[in-house]
């Protein structure tokens, strides 16, 4: 009974999660980033368009990649990496996404912004996951919460 009652409390007031894993090589200085989405959540969000104004348009890599350049951010002491899309695979349900970029130097301090879903959903969490240098951490992003730094050095 408690099954049948939680269930159908889900289906009413639905999870608006994601998930986001980076990972960071000191040694080569190599950003390695996956994320994972709701499919129906991210097609809703990616035709809000981008954050500053704008379509978000092109082919279905273009766009996925305008999509998550644009909601998630990594930054070296204060300048942004740019990032590649590796891979986008869909099982239907859920979306996963790994992208790459190259840093610059050693940073002293990383900064993460995750504004995925943001703007949809009032009760939106995006969690992370992040390993950097000897640190491993869990973080929630929140609609209010976008964005946290990381002391390197």
């Amino acid at each position: 009974m408690k099954t049948i009652l939680l269930a159908i409390l889900l289906l009413l007031h639905p999870v608006h999660v994601s998930l986001t894993g980076i990972e960071y090589d000191d040694v080569n200085r190599v950003w390695s980033v996956f994320v994972k989405v709701w499919s129906d959540d991210l097609y809703a969000d990616m035709n809000l368009g981008r954050s500053g104004g704008g379509v978000i348009s092109g082919n279905r890599e273009e766009r996925f990649f305008l999509y998550l350049s644009d909601r998630l951010i990594i930054m070296e002491d204060g300048a942004p990496v740019q990032m590649e899309l590796l891979s986008a695979t869909v099982d239907g349900l859920e979306h996963r996404f790994t992208l790459r970029a190259t840093g610059k130097t050693v940073p002293g301090s990383v900064t993460v912004i995750n504004r995925i879903m943001t703007r949809l959903y009032e009760d939106q969490a995006n969690m992370l996951l992040i390993s950097l240098g000897g640190l491993e951490e869990g973080y929630r992003f929140t609609v209010t919460d976008t964005m946290k730094s990381y002391k390197v050095k």
